[in-house]
C-alpha cells in the first residue's frame, strides 16, 4: 500500500497512481483505521523523515504495524525519475456552482457521514461516506465525471484516491468542501 500523507492539494498536484491519501494534519489515525488494509505493508509518501515516523507512530496505535519506510524525496524525485503520477484536479466552490447552473453532465458524491448529509446537502447529490467509497464505489458512473465533496476537502481526498483505484479516470476534488459552500 502506498499512503500518501501530504496535504490533499499536494496529493492532488500529483500522487502515485493507486496510492491511498490520507492528510497527516487531519484526523490521521481514525481515517487510516477505518480504510487501510492491516495486513498490508505500507510505503508512505511525505516530505520529511520526521513526518514519516510520525505517521508509522499513529498508524501503529490503530493496529496498523507494517510501515516498511517512505519515498525519499517524495514526490519530486517520483517525477524526476520518470516516473507515472496521477492528478486530482481541484475545483472551487465557485467552480461547482457553474458546473451545476451549466448543465454539465456529472455526478456529485457527497462523502460525509449520513448526518451531515441530512443536516445540509446539495440537491442531487449522492451520498456515500468515505470509507464506504471502497465497496460501494459500483453505485457510481466510471464513465461520468465524478465531482467529491465533503466538509473541507480531506475525506473527498481520500475518496477520489479509492474512486481512482477502481478505475475512474476523471475524478475532481472541491476543494474546501461544504464548509466553502456555505461561505
Amino acid at each position: 500500500v502506498v499512503l500518501d500523507i501530504r496535504l490533499y492539494e499536494a496529493f492532488g498536484a500529483m500522487h502515485v497512481p493507486g496510492s491511498w491519501s490520507i492528510d497527516l494534519t487531519g484526523n490521521f489515525a481514525t481515517f487510516a483505521g477505518w480504510l487501510l488494509p492491516s495486513h498490508k505493508r505500507i510505503l508512505l509518501v511525505c516530505e520529511t523523515r520526521t513526518e514519516a515516523e510520525q505517521a508509522a507512530l499513529l498508524l501503529r496505535r490503530v493496529g496498523l504495524d507494517h510501515t516498511v519506510g517512505f519515498l525519499e524525496g517524495s514526490m519530486f524525485a517520483w517525477a524526476r525519475d520518470g516516473q507515472p503520477f496521477h492528478t486530482v484536479p481541484q475545483l472551487s466552490t465557485e467552480d461547482l456552482s457553474a458546473w451545476i447552473d451549466g448543465n454539465r453532465r456529472f455526478q456529485l458524491l457527497d462523502v460525509r457521514a449520513p448526518a451531515e448529509y441530512a443536516a445540509h446537502h446539495i440537491q442531487g447529490a449522492i451520498n456515500i461516506p468515505a470509507p464506504d467509497t471502497r465497496a460501494r464505489h459500483s453505485e457510481l458512473d466510471p464513465q461520468l465525471p465524478t465531482v467529491v465533496i465533503c466538509n473541507s476537502g480531506h475525506r473527498s481526498t481520500m475518496a477520489c484516491a479509492i474512486l481512482q483505484q477502481h478505475g475512474f479516470a476523471e475524478v475532481y476534488n472541491v476543494a474546501g468542501g461544504m464548509l466553502g459552500v456555505a461561505a
